[in-house]
C-alpha cells in the first residue's frame, strides 16, 4: 500500500473506438458517478475523458497528505482570478485534477444542506428538484459507516461517509460547547430534516472506515470495478477535450455529435451515438462551451470564435462561498501546527493512523461548524431565541446565510503579532448564501489557457450584512471559549464590531472557499439570469448534450457542495437511463 501506483486499466487515445453511446467529459466528482452508473448496463458503451491522471498512491489516499495545501500538488489546478475591482486583489482559484477531481484534494466535509435549499429551487420552478425528490439520490450515493443515528443516511451507496464519536481537537469540542452556551442549538445529525437550519453541527466526512479518503475515484471507479465491467467502459486519462462538434438534424435542430480530444501530440475526434455529458466543473465546463462556440455571442465574436449558439447564460452567473479568516494563538499541543513542527507529534499521529486509521492524518480540519441566519443574530453576536416559524428547515425563508468554522490551524502564521511558540486556531466566517455574481470568460482560444474569472465578491449589500453577523458570532465564540478556560490570544481579528470595521476587515481578508457554482445554471434561457440547462440538465437549444456538475446549481447552495454534486450526477444518470428511483 506504500506510495506506488498499480496498473489502472485505461485506454490510449489511439486505441479508442470511433464512436460510443455516451461520452463523459471530465472525470471528477460527477464524471466518476456517471461513468459507473451508465456502464453498469452492459448494453452501453461509455467513454470517460479526464485531463489528469489515475494515480492512487498512499499519499494521495491519505486525507491529510492529499489535501491541497499539504499535498504534492499533482491533483490540483491553480489559477488566478482577475483583480477585484474594489480591492485590486486577485484570488487563487483551485480545482481538482485526475480521476475523482476535487474530491481528491478537498476537506472531505459531507453536508447535504437543509430541505429548504431544494424546496427553494422547486419554488422557483425547477421541477423535480424539491428536497423530497432529490433526497433519494443523496441516499443512493452514500454508504454511512459512522455511528448511529442512521435513519437519514444511505446504506448501500459506493461513497463511505462517517462522523467520529470523539473530537480529534479539543478546540473543536470547546467551540461546540461555547456555541450551545451562546444559544445555538446542538444538532445531533445535520442530515436530519427534523433539525433546524440554525445550530451547531458536528461535521461528517467522506472518509472510509480504513481511514483512506473516499473520493469519487475510489468509491465509484476502483480498479476492480473497471477490470470487471468489460470493454464497454473506456477511461482515457491525461487527455484534454478541446472542442465539441455539432450538426443539424433533419428538423434543423442543433445536435452535439462528437468531442475533439488531445493526448500529448495525438488528436482524435470521437463521436457520441446518444449523448455527451459535461462534468468538467464550474470553471471548466463553461470554458469548453465557449471554445466550442456556445455562449454570449458578443464575447465569442470578440474572441474570433464562430457562433454555434447564442447562449447568454454561459459563464454569466458564477458564484462562490467567500471565507473570511481569523487567527488566534492556541495551546501548541492542540494545534495541527504541532504535527509539522514537533517530530514526536508526527510519529505519534503517524502510528495512530497506520495502526488504527485514526488521528490527525484523517485531516478533519473542520469538526465543528455553526450555521446561522444573519437576521437572527444580535449586535452582540448572540443568536435570538428561535420562534416556531424559524425551526422549520423545509421553509426557504429559513436558509442559513453564514457559518463559523472552527479550525485547529490558521492561515497566517507569518503575521508579526503571532506567537510562534504556540499553536494556531481559527474561527473563520463563511458566506453561505451569496447574493453576488461574478462572470467567467475566455482569456484566449487556447484550450489549455485558464479562463478569466471575475469573482465580484461581496458586491451585494446582503452579503456584507451576513459576513458582519458571522464575524460578530466569531468574536463572541472566542470570548466564550476563553471563559471556559481554553487559552486563545487574537492576533488577526477585527479590532471592533461596528459595521465599518467589520466591512473593512472582510474586504481585506476575504478568500475563496473553492465552492464555485452556477456558471451554467439550471433555469429557463429567458430567465432574468439566463439559464443554460433545463430541469433534466439538457443544454438549451442543443440536443444530446447535458451538464451534470456544480455549474448547474441555480444558485450557490448553503452547504459544502460535494454531497450535492454526487446527488445531481446520480439523478442525471437516472434520467439518462429513463428509470426511476423511489424512496
Amino acid at each position: 500500500m506504500w506510495p506506488f501506483d498499480d496498473g489502472y486499466p485505461q485506454k490510449r487515445i489511439d486505441a479508442l473506438r470511433t464512436e460510443y453511446d455516451y461520452i463523459i467529459v471530465g472525470g471528477g466528482n460527477a464524471g466518476c458517478v456517471l461513468a459507473r452508473r451508465l456502464s453498469e448496463d452492459p448494453r452501453n458503451t461509455v467513454l470517460l475523458v479526464e485531463r489528469g491522471d489515475a494515480g492512487d498512491s498512499w499519499l494521495h489516499r491519505t486525507p491529510l497528505t492529499s489535501f491541497h495545501h499539504v499535498s504534492d500538488g499533482r491533483h490540483s489546478v491553480a489559477m488566478e482570478s482577475l483583480p477585484d475591482a474594489g480591492t485590486g486583489r486577485s484570488f487563487t482559484l483551485l480545482a481538482g485534477s485526475g480521476l475523482g477531481g476535487t474530491t481528491r484534494i478537498n476537506g472531505a466535509q459531507y453536508t447535504c444542506g437543509v430541505p429548504a435549499e431544494y424546496n427553494s429551487w422547486n419554488q422557483d420552478g425547477r421541477s423535480g428538484w424539491s428536497y423530497k425528490e432529490l433526497k433519494p439520490f443523496f441516499d443512493k450515493s452514500e454508504h454511512w459507516v459512522g455511528p448511529v443515528p442512521r435513519e437519514y443516511h444511505g446504506s448501500d451507496g459506493p461513497l463511505q461517509v462517517q462522523s467520529f464519536p470523539a473530537y480529534n481537537f479539543d478546540s473543536s469540542r470547546r467551540t461546540a460547547e461555547a456555541a450551545e452556551r451562546l444559544g445555538f442549538p446542538g444538532i445531533q445529525d445535520m442530515h436530519s430534516p427534523l433539525e433546524p437550519s440554525v445550530g451547531c453541527n458536528k461535521m461528517q466526512f467522506t472518509i472510509e472506515s480504513s481511514g483512506y479518503r473516499s473520493s469519487a475515484f475510489r468509491a465509484y471507479l476502483p480498479q476492480e470495478y473497471v477490470q470487471t465491467v468489460g470493454d464497454h467502459l473506456h477511461i482515457c486519462t491525461k487527455t484534454a477535450a478541446t472542442r465539441l462538434k455539432f450538426a443539424t438534424d433533419a428538423h434543423d435542430k442543433l445536435r452535439a455529435i462528437a468531442v475533439e480530444i488531445e493526448q500529448g501530440p495525438r488528436k482524435r475526434t470521437v463521436k457520441a451515438r446518444r449523448e455527451i455529458v459535461l462534468t468538467c466543473g464550474a470553471l471548466s465546463t463553461p470554458k469548453l462551451l465557449l471554445l466550442s462556440g456556445v455562449g454570449p455571442q458578443d464575447h465569442l465574436r470578440e474572441m474570433g470564435i464562430p457562433v454555434v449558439l447564442n447562449s447568454p447564460g454561459v459563464g454569466e452567473s458564477l458564484q462562490d462561498h467567500v471565507i473570511v479568516a481569523t487567527c488566534y494563538n492556541s495551546p501548541f499541543a492542540d494545534s495541527l501546527l504541532s504535527l509539522f513542527r514537533s517530530p514526536t507529534t508526527f510519529v505519534r499521529e503517524l502510528y495512530k493512523y497506520l495502526r488504527y486509521g485514526r488521528g490527525w492524518l484523517l485531516g478533519t480540519f473542520v469538526e465543528t461548524e455553526v450555521f446561522g441566519i444573519s437576521s437572527l443574530v444580535g449586535a452582540d453576536g448572540k443568536p435570538h431565541a428561535l420562534r416556531k416559524e424559524h425551526e422549520d428547515s423545509h421553509d426557504p425563508k429559513n436558509l442559513p446565510d453564514f457559518g463559523v468554522l472552527a479550525c485547529p490551524i490558521a492561515a497566517n502564521p507569518s503575521n508579526p503579532d503571532a506567537d510562534r511558540s504556540k499553536g494556531l486556531f481559527a474561527l473563520n466566517v463563511g458566506l453561505f448564501k451569496s447574493q453576488s455574481y461574478g462572470r467567467l470568460r475566455l482569456r484566449s482560444r487556447d484550450p489549455y489557457a485558464h479562463p478569466a474569472c471575475e469573482m465580484r465578491y461581496l458586491t451585494a449589500p446582503a452579503d456584507l450584512a451576513a459576513i458582519r453577523a458571522g464575524l460578530r458570532v466569531s468574536q463572541q465564540l472566542a470570548r466564550e471559549i476563553c471563559a471556559g478556560g481554553y487559552e486563545l490570544t487574537a492576533f488577526q481579528t477585527p479590532v471592533a464590531s461596528d459595521d465599518a470595521t467589520l466591512d473593512a476587515y472582510a474586504r481585506a481578508h476575504m478568500e475563496t472557499m473553492y465552492h464555485y457554482s452556477s456558471s451554467c445554471r439550471m433555469a429557463p434561457m429567458e430567465d432574468s439570469r439566463p439559464g443554460v440547462v433545463d430541469d433534466e440538465l439538457r443544454v438549451h437549444g442543443i440536443r444530446n448534450l447535458r451538464i451534470a456538475d456544480a455549474s448547474i446549481f441555480p444558485t450557490v447552495p448553503a452547504t459544502h457542495p460535494q454531497a450535492l454534486v454526487y446527488a445531481i450526477a446520480e439523478k442525471c444518470a437516472d434520467m439518462m437511463r429513463g428509470c426511476g428511483v423511489t424512496e
